[in-house]
Formats: structure tokens, C-alpha cells, sequence
């Protein structure tokens, strides 16, 4: 008897500290990923992602929750990146300029004046998205793929036509885009630098008269109310991407991992077949508004798009992109234009 209770009691600890490991490895497993972002709550954009993450918590039982922070609540671009550095968020998204803080090379699509046309984006991009995402993926971040949203254009107070009308106005360029900041500069044009979230305020405050912006991204943020002016050139590639660090997001299981891949992968996918038609309809609802279009001197675009591009070869030598990469992408500009699919300058 005294054999039996002994063997009894030593199974006790053996049993609590079994449930233990499994509350616990339980517990674990269980993560929540904090994301942030600029778009507005109620957005097409939020609604989609917030979808997406319904699914990813239905598909993993709940072991893996997203928590969304939408309408740039969680502060500026350099400020939500400072707060993944601590770990009080884990990830957000992020348009070129921003995304070069993870990686030099993930916005080299929006250099400005490097496309001429949708179809050249979507040639280049075929051939050399796979590079940038992997890229991004050595830094230490994981990307679900690219959302094009088409072109950005410059608007403005006063009718900018010619390199001589942006004498003397304020031209916003976003926080940290030292690429299109040197461009703007080489073109005699004295921009001003500051967080997207701050663009509106400063409109209204006459810091800014002009911006360079997606027709789609001046109604959503609500800028066109302060401008009068579209000039009719498309200056610059625009798109996002949704960036989550590398060490919370290894954390998940590797089944949970190709969960959350595949269902944010599919919303990006959604994003990127929609934006450049979003864009265009956009486009028309802001001349639809009042704005007023400007045809720029066709003499003048062949001047500043030769005088951009020097630009950013100059940067390149100097190491501010790989200049191997900006080499294979304009490879592939040439050689699609010389296909006879490309337009003249």
C-alpha cells in the first residue's frame, strides 16, 4: 500500500508540471501583430486588410490576431519605424520613400520622370519585383508584394506649366525621399520636406502651395480642397507595400507564417490590379471637382526629364541606390521602348 501512495504522489508533480508546459507552449503560440497605417478607418483599403485579417485569425483558430491602427494614429512614417525598433509595433505599411529606411532599393519604381506609361511599369515590374521583395527579405522584413496606384501628378494654387513657374513656390516632397528631393533640386525647384500626415495642414497654412501627388491620394486625404491647378504629366510611379519584421513574424508557426503570407498576399494582389484604374477614375473625379488641367510645354519635358535621369545616375555613383539595379531597370526601359511598345519623350 505504502508503494502505491508513494507512486501515486510522485505522479502529481509530474501531471501539473505536463499542464503547465502545455498552457504555456499554448500561450505562445498564440501572437498578436500590430500593424499601422495612414488610411483612413472606413477606406476601401482597411476594409480589405481588416478582411484579410478576419481570415488570418479564422484560419489559424485564433492563434494569430492582427491588430490594425489605421488613419496614421500611431504617428509619421519615422515614427511608427521607431516604434517596430522597440516592439510596440510590429509592422505597417509604407510607400517608397518610407520603405527605403528598410531597404535602399525598395522604392526605385517612383524615381521621378522614370516612366512614361503604365505599360512600362508593368513590363519592369514583371521582371524585377521578385528581386526587390527578396531584398527586402535579407534586411530583415517581410513584404506581401507591391500596390500600384498609378501616377503621381503635380497640383497646385497657380498653373505650373514650365520649370520657370515653380519659381518661388512651396513644393512638397515626402519625409526621407532624399531621391526625389534631389531631383526637384537639380530642377532649380526648392522643396520642402515633411511627413504625409502633415500635408494637409500645411495647404492650409500656405507652408505648401504645390504637391506631387496620385489623383486618388489627393481625394482620400482630402488636399484637393487646397489646390486649384493639375498639371497633365505624370511625375512619378507611386505604390505601397505592408512591411512586418522579420523576428515577431518567425515567431509564428511555419504553417501560420504561409497562412498570413497567403491572405495578405491576396489583398495585396487586390490592391495592385485595382490602383492604377482607381487612379484614372480618380483622375477625372478631381477635374470634376473644379480643378482646373495644364497641359505643360511640350518643349520643356524632354529638358526636365534629361535633367532628372542625370540625377539619378549621379546618385547612383554616389551609392545612393545600386547602381547595378538602376542599370537593369532602365536596361529594360530601353528595351521595351525600342519594341516599339514605348512612347516618345
Amino acid at each position: 500500500m505504502q508503494k502505491t501512495r508513494d507512486y501515486r504522489y510522485w505522479r502529481l508533480p509530474v501531471i501539473f508540471t505536463l499542464l503547465m508546459l502545455i498552457f504555456f507552449s499554448g500561450a505562445v503560440a498564440a501572437q498578436t501583430l500590430k500593424l499601422a497605417t495612414i488610411a483612413p478607418e472606413g477606406s476601401s483599403w482597411m476594409q480589405q486588410m481588416r478582411e484579410g485579417a478576419k481570415n488570418i485569425s479564422d484560419r489559424t483558430a485564433g492563434r494569430v490576431t492582427i491588430k490594425l491602427y489605421g488613419g496614421g494614429v500611431q504617428g509619421t512614417a519615422r515614427q511608427v519605424q521607431r516604434k517596430m525598433r522597440t516592439g510596440q509595433l510590429h509592422g505597417g505599411a509604407f510607400t517608397p520613400g518610407e520603405m527605403a529606411a528598410f531597404q535602399r532599393d525598395a522604392g526605385l519604381y517612383s524615381l521621378p520622370m522614370l516612366f512614361r506609361n503604365i505599360r512600362e511599369v508593368e513590363y519592369v515590374r514583371e521582371r524585377m519585383d521578385d528581386e526587390l521583395e527578396n531584398r527586402l527579405e535579407e534586411a530583415g522584413f517581410i513584404s506581401f508584394g507591391f500596390a500600384g496606384g498609378g501616377f503621381a501628378y503635380f497640383m497646385s494654387t497657380q498653373p505650373l506649366s514650365s520649370v520657370e513657374d515653380f519659381s518661388g513656390r512651396k513644393v512638397w516632397t515626402p519625409e526621407g525621399d532624399k531621391l526625389s528631393f534631389a531631383a526637384l533640386e537639380d530642377l532649380g525647384i526648392a522643396p520642402i520636406s515633411m511627413p504625409i500626415t502633415d500635408v494637409l495642414t500645411g495647404l492650409q497654412t500656405d507652408l505648401l502651395d504645390s504637391v506631387a501627388v496620385s489623383p486618388a491620394g489627393a481625394l482620400v486625404f482630402q488636399w484637393h480642397t487646397r489646390l486649384k491647378y493639375l498639371t497633365d504629366l505624370p511625375i512619378a510611379y507611386l505604390y505601397a507595400a505592408l512591411i512586418i519584421d522579420k523576428k515577431p513574424f518567425s515567431r509564428l508557426s511555419e504553417a501560420d507564417q504561409a497562412i498570413v503570407r497567403e491572405e495578405f498576399e491576396a489583398v495585396y494582389a487586390r490592391f495592385d490590379a485595382e490602383g492604377d484604374e482607381e487612379n484614372r477614375e480618380a483622375f477625372d473625379a478631381l477635374l470634376g471637382t473644379g480643378l482646373e488641367l495644364v497641359e505643360p510645354q511640350s518643349d520643356q519635358v524632354p529638358v526636365w526629364r534629361a535633367s532628372v535621369l542625370e540625377t539619378h545616375e549621379e546618385q547612383a555613383g554616389k551609392g545612393e541606390l545600386d547602381a547595378e539595379l538602376y542599370q537593369q531597370l532602365t536596361g529594360l526601359l530601353d528595351e521595351f521602348r525600342s519594341s516599339g511598345n514605348g512612347s516618345s519623350p
